[in-house]
């Protein structure tokens, strides 16, 4: 590493370390405080740039990226104690609807491309039994580039994303240990566990490979998203 780097580099650690605590017990002023964590770290090519470079050095950081069925994941910092996990959300080309909540509360600024969004409500139990004609839609929005968005753990809704559409999260430490989700298209139902409670064969099966890693270092420095 070059002195340059490494001044960098530790610029940037100095700067996320002195990041302000979430209270995701209050979602708007979580969202108040997370909106204004995102925008400046997010309007800053040259600090991720940094921050993903690092994550190539920091191997706590590497073991957290992963790859799922319609996203990936780069884990830039994780504070558990101050309420911040930050990553990049990387959306891959396949997409399909499917209602979900999450094990966490979380803000996501748009960086590039659009999320079609749609909140849900049912009158049901959140399990197998669930029925998937029992889940009303009822706000639709566009959620364009540039927006931020904040959603509670329990709150049920949909994102189809546009291609490589490219976000950056804020989530809070777990609510729950599982997160519900159903595919539209067929009713079918599963969880999203933790990485604790995975099992090793999934842990090797969602871990982001050095070459996935790379594609998406070199996407986004040529979005300009770094």
């Amino acid at each position: 590493m070059t002195s340059a780097t490494a001044g960098r580099t530790q610029a940037a650690v100095s700067l996320m370390e002195s990041l302000p605590t979430v209270r995701w017990d209050d979602i708007e002023s979580a969202a108040e405080v997370t909106e204004r964590i995102a925008r400046r770290l997010g309007d800053d090519p040259e600090l991720l740039g940094t921050l993903v470079e690092r994550v190539r050095r920091t191997p706590e950081l590497r073991e957290k990226c992963e790859c799922h069925a319609l996203d990936d994941k780069i884990v830039l910092w994780d504070d558990q104690a101050k309420g911040l996990r930050i990553r990049l959300r990387l959306a891959n080309t396949d997409q399909y609807e499917r209602v979900h909540n999450h094990r966490y509360s979380f803000t996501a600024y748009i960086l590039r491309g659009a999320y079609r969004h749609t909140l849900y409500a049912t009158d049901q139990p959140l399990d197998e039994t669930a029925d998937v004609e029992r889940f009303w839609p009822y706000f639709v929005r566009e959620e364009a580039e540039g927006r931020c968005i904040t959603l509670d753990h329990e709150q049920l809704h949909t994102t189809i994303t546009e291609p490589e559409t490219i976000s950056l999260m804020i989530q809070s430490p777990a609510r729950k240990d599982r997160a519900f989700m159903i595919r539209r298209s067929d009713g079918q139902v599963w969880y999203r566990l933790g990485a604790a409670e995975e099992s090793a064969e999934r842990r090797r099966e969602v871990r982001m490979s050095d070459e996935r890693f790379e594609h998406w270092a070199g996407r986004l420095q040529a979005m300009g998203v770094l």
